[in-house]
């Protein structure tokens, strides 16, 4: 097996929300909404199952608490149940021989859990400063980014499976992580090589508008990273933006 390994992809809608369209378009529409779709993506041939994300917390209330504060109840996350979501598109957690996340944040890890045999690629770097020994706690909120059982998953039964990557890195033939940022320390773009070319799927760009516009997403934590980050992905290939629903139920053979 080489890096030229191919995979097919399929993206699975596990939530929704509406923001402020200041939100993903940094300074801008200010008095518009913008609706919001969280995936998970499975990436798969003969040989593995790479899944990106694992969904949402069956328990949103700090969430949606923080969200009711910032915006009121019309930005409220919904959750989407991510196990008969995967189910109903053929997968189970046993099926699933590789996790990774962008970010880390408890709309992406919540049912990790539930992949128990599944290995965790964490990104080192945004795992310490998100997670582990953040270094602005009023900014990384642990118990947001992260539920507690998730936390004491990987601390516990998970730890075993852990892998921790520094940097740009293949993390299986075929599929390479690069941090990219801009939205919080542990943002990552993944690349995955498909027959009909090589795909990002990254939430540097929440939706398609803001590579193609080059504008930063509005709750950016470095603008520049992400401008950094576009220049980067119109080089590499297909943009499979994190939040966009445009690319909800989509499959890549």
């Amino acid at each position: 097996m080489t890096s030229e390994e191919v995979y097919s992809i399929k993206v699975l809608k596990v939530g929704e929300s509406e923001v402020p369209g200041a939100e993903v378009y940094w300074m801008k529409d200010f008095w518009t909404w913008e609706r919001l779709s969280f995936h998970v993506v499975l990436a798969y041939n003969d040989h593995r199952t790479f899944m990106i994300n694992t969904g949402m917390p069956l328990d949103l209330s700090l969430r949606n608490e923080e969200m009711r504060k910032f915006a009121g109840d019309r930005a409220l996350f919904r959750s989407l149940d991510t196990i008969s979501v995967m189910h109903n598109a053929g997968f189970d957690p046993d099926d699933i021989d590789f996790i990774a996340f962008t970010p880390v944040q408890d709309y992406t890890v919540g049912r990790l859990n539930e992949f128990r045999k599944s290995k965790i690629f964490i990104y080192r770097d945004g795992w310490i400063k998100d997670i582990a020994a953040p270094a602005f706690a009023y900014f990384h909120n642990r118990d947001l980014f992260i539920p507690k059982n998730i936390f004491d998953f990987i601390y516990g039964a998970g730890w075993k499976n852990v892998i921790f990557y520094d940097g740009e890195v293949e993390l299986v033939p075929g599929i390479r992580a690069i941090p990219v940022g801009c939205h919080h320390r542990s943002s990552v773009a993944f690349i995955i090589n498909t027959n009909s070319g090589k795909y990002v799927f990254t939430d540097a760009s929440f939706k398609a508008e803001n590579l193609v516009r080059k504008i930063p997403i509005g709750i950016a934590e470095d603008i520049y990273e992400c401008l950094s980050a576009y220049e980067k992905i119109e080089k590499i290939g297909n943009l499979l933006p994190a939040y966009d629903p445009s690319i909800d139920g989509l499959q890549i053979e």
